[in-house]
């Protein structure tokens, strides 16, 4: 009987982590009622069937044409995980752009999408740094009046970026003012990221620049994860395919909503 109970468990557990895409421990953990051994045991047992990944923190779904076959697949799997919400965010976000602006873009999907974006646009004299290695793929795809600077570090396969130190002294001699970035989740306390490196990484640029834009689609809203990236109060804008109510924490933040 426990082992059925904990087979059903599971095949719950498997359907929330398929349908957000990804979880920490302490979700599953309340939302299931188990502890913190108990989520890792489940979890085991679904990754030994390649259904699920262990991340920093957390667990993220792998649908079943991907298998285990490539370093970044989980970052192919997030291109088109809320493809719609994405590409309207990036529809809104383009706005805050203007030309001479010197632009950071991090290497999350939604910053992809807003690439994409300015490529098919006819803003001009922009200069676009980035250190996300899918982007700089395509910088021959912008206009010639476009600078494009592509920031080197160690590479990090799931997030399909460049960090650690190397990236972080690049960034120090340079002015940005406006820098474009995701999240895994946000809420009152912040945003947060997975990874200790991104997250360092990201605070920083933050506190260097003059406006830090937030590029959040509805399903990171009431989240958070291991590492906190900075205060609400330290970004300018969050730019979301929802509609956000001036009430509120994210009210409270200061932040402007788009």
């Amino acid at each position: 009987m426990v082992s059925q109970l904990s087979e059903i468990r599971r095949r719950e557990l498997l359907a929330v982590v398929k349908e957000r895409g990804h979880c920490t421990i302490g979700e599953l953990c309340e939302r299931f009622a188990i502890s913190v051994p108990t989520a890792h045991r489940d979890i085991n047992v679904l990754m030994a069937d390649s259904a699920v990944r262990k991340v920093h923190g957390g667990v993220e779904y792998v649908p079943e044409s991907e298998g285990t076959s490539s370093w970044n697949s989980g970052f192919e799997v997030r291109i088109s995980r809320h493809r719609a919400r994405k590409q309207e965010v990036a529809c809104k976000a383009i706005r805050l752009l203007e030309p001479d602006d010197v632009v950071f873009l991090d290497s999350s999907t939604t910053a992809l999408y807003l690439a994409r974006e300015l490529i098919r646009s006819d803003l001009g004299r922009l200069t676009i740094v980035t250190n996300s290695g899918c982007i700089a793929s395509e910088f021959h795809r912008f206009s010639r009046d476009t600078t494009l600077i592509s920031i080197g570090g160690i590479y990090n396969a799931q997030l399909n970026s460049f960090l650690g130190g190397i990236a972080r002294g690049t960034m120090e001699g340079l002015r940005i003012n406006k820098v474009f970035l995701s999240a895994v989740g946000v809420s009152e306390h912040g945003i947060f990221t997975f990874h200790e490196d991104h997250a360092v990484f990201l605070g920083r640029l933050i506190e260097r620049c003059e406006t830090g834009v937030l590029l959040a689609d509805s399903s990171k809203f009431g989240r958070e994860a291991l590492f906190r990236i900075c205060g609400l109060g330290e970004l300018g804008v969050v730019v979301s395919d929802c509609k956000l109510e001036p009430e509120g924490w994210l009210a409270d933040s200061g932040l402007s909503l788009l």
